[in-house]
């Protein structure tokens, strides 16, 4: 093998595993578990034993809260509406009790 040759492979394995890493890491991402509907239905509150919000600026296409049920369920809920907003309000109270 030549100079030349051994330089050029050398180069494309280099290529390959700069491709294989930034592969990895676009995947990654794009793995996120985003909600992509609301649930329309109230949700009980008791049900409920917290959430997460997530936001549309980040990897997913819509903001929500997710609410996580004592049964392990992850329920996507739209942040605006009305009953979403109470069931936070006394979540919020809920854990504020508890750090008494």
């Amino acid at each position: 093998m030549t100079s030349f040759m051994c330089k050029n492979l050398v180069l494309a394995t280099l290529i390959g595993l700069l491709m294989l890493y930034l592969s990895g890491t676009c995947e990654a991402q794009s793995n996120q578990d985003c909600c992509l509907s609301y649930r329309r239905r109230k949700l009980p509150l008791h049900v409920i034993k917290g959430y997460t919000e997530q936001l549309s600026s980040e990897f997913c296409d819509i903001n929500a809260i997710i609410f996580h049920t004592k049964r392990g369920m992850k329920v996507c809920v739209n942040q605006k509406d009305q009953w979403v907003k109470n069931h936070l309000r006394q979540l919020s109270k809920r854990l504020k009790k508890m750090s008494e």
